[in-house]
């Protein structure tokens, strides 16, 4: 009886819209697995969160570090484990590696487990961690920092300068060995073959040579009280890190991976300035223009720099929703009330603290302070970009043409709303989108409208008049 109330159309439109949504839901259950698996879980109890380390330290392991130190805060864990397998990297991208791990609440539950190698950059992160244990012919060291030329190979820097850069090194991995409780001179000697390392007298390292240690020699102790020289002990495998530094039985390990969607994410992250410039350059056309086309493409740009930032696991959704209500607040002064200035400021203000939490989320237990210096980069970053799109958007605004004829108005010049009346008729000179220019016989004036919008040589009328302000509405033809 219900199905004889809808049209053999619709019945068909809702056929065929079941199949497209089973089609949909099959690719998405075949496809998940490869972007939604972020990590396995193992065992019953606490919850570890592992951070794999693995291959050369570079921009894009900063945006997994912090995706995955946000996760394992916002889900509680209590301890956090980096397994340790890189040959080293960007020292850039290594402090900010330990600025994220930082962040970390239970400092003292954090661990380094150095599975085979963690050279250069790799021993300066093993360093941010309270603990470090290392797996069976494990090595750590080599931490001499060193400048690529562009060309490839080491480059050869003036003694002056490269004193200069291997001191500064050298404070800031001996400032980070003593805030996790770390022998400082131990760190020192992976990085400045010249200072050698004795510990109570025992020469341990010449100078002259670049500290490296292997597990056994990372576990051996020295000093009264006896101490491990840098590493608390052997671990055959993460389980049995957990249980040795934890006190786990059961440890539920939760071992991070990169997802499909974070690795778009990672890509579209670094297209996020190109993102924004389209969508300013499209959003600026649309309003010459009025091609509602252009407006949608603006969107869509605007809706992948935030899609990126969320993907990669540097913002929640919470910034995209921010933006839209910083953009109607815009569209509301635009098409509603024109002439008030206060919501278009306020838009505009909405709009880059969105545009700006996309790029650094702060996180619940993070301070003021803390979040404003992580953002001053991402600050940095929007700016170039906003400073390319207005120039882009000032040379596009010398190439298209005027919507209003130059001619008439460079001639006779806009004047003022004089021997203008009610009921008066004319033209719409230019779009109006809700102000622009009209023509009222041989006058061009400015006028608005009551927030349609009018396109360019359309007939209008006066309804209007305020002082200086005219508004004016579209001439309905007759049917």
């Amino acid at each position: 009886m219900f199905q004889e109330a809808y049209p053999k159309e619709v019945k068909g439109m809702r056929l065929g819209m079941r199949k497209i949504a089973a089609i949909f839901l099959s690719c998405f259950s075949f496809c998940s697995p490869l972007f939604l698996n972020a990590g396995a879980i193992k065992g019953e109890g606490k919850i570890v969160y592992v951070l794999p380390i693995r291959d050369e330290i570079e921009q894009s392991m900063v945006y997994f570090v912090r995706r995955a130190v946000n996760e394992a805060m916002k889900n509680g864990a209590q301890g956090l484990i980096l397994d340790i397998d890189t040959p080293g990297g960007l020292a850039n991208s290594m402090e900010k590696i330990i600025r994220e791990l930082e962040r970390f609440p239970i400092q003292e539950n954090t661990y380094a487990y150095i599975d085979h190698k963690a050279y250069s950059a790799g021993a300066f992160i093993a360093a941010c961690c309270r603990h470090i244990y290392m797996a069976p012919g494990s090595v750590i060291g080599a931490a001499t920092p060193v400048v690529f030329s562009p060309q490839g190979g080491v480059q050869n820097l003036p003694e002056s300068y490269e004193r200069k850069m291997l001191s500064a090194y050298q404070g800031l991995i001996r400032a980070i060995a003593e805030r996790h409780g770390h022998n400082p001179a131990v760190f020192n000697a992976m990085v400045d073959k010249d200072s050698g390392l004795n510990i109570d007298g025992v020469e341990i390292l010449p100078k002259g040579k670049i500290l490296t240690l292997t597990d056994s020699e990372a576990c051996k102790q020295y000093g009264h009280p006896p101490r491990p020289l840098l590493a608390e002990g052997i671990a055959q495998n993460l389980e049995e890190l957990a249980q040795k530094g934890l006190g786990l039985s059961q440890p539920k390990l939760v071992v991070v991976k990169p997802t499909g969607f974070e690795k778009l994410g990672r890509m579209m992250t670094l297209l996020g300035p190109i993102f924004l410039t389209l969508g300013l350059i499209f959003g600026y056309l649309e309003l010459q223009t009025g091609a509602v086309m252009l407006g949608l493409l603006s969107l869509f740009f605007f809706s992948l720099y935030f899609l990126g930032h969320y993907l990669a696991g540097l913002s929640g959704y919470e910034p995209f929703f921010l933006f839209l209500l910083g953009l109607s607040l815009v569209l509301f002064e635009f098409f509603v009330f024109p002439g008030m200035i206060i919501p278009t400021l306020i838009g505009f203000l909405v709009i880059l603290v969105a545009l700006l939490s996309a790029t650094v989320e702060k996180m619940p237990s993070e301070s003021l302070g803390s979040w404003l210096f992580r953002a001053k980069e991402a600050a940095f970053s929007l700016v170039l970009a906003l400073s390319l799109s207005l120039l882009l958007i000032f040379m596009l605004s010398r190439l298209i043409p005027a919507k209003a004829p130059v001619s008439e108005i460079s001639k006779e010049g806009r004047e003022q709303p004089r021997d203008l009346a009610i009921g008066m008729r004319g033209k719409a000179l230019t779009v109006l989108r809700p102000s622009g220019l009209g023509k009222f016989q041989d006058k061009i004036v400015d006028v608005v409208t009551s927030g349609q919008f009018v396109s360019e040589g359309t007939p209008i009328q006066i309804v209007q008049i305020e002082g200086i302000r005219i508004v004016v509405e579209p001439i309905k033809k007759k049917v």
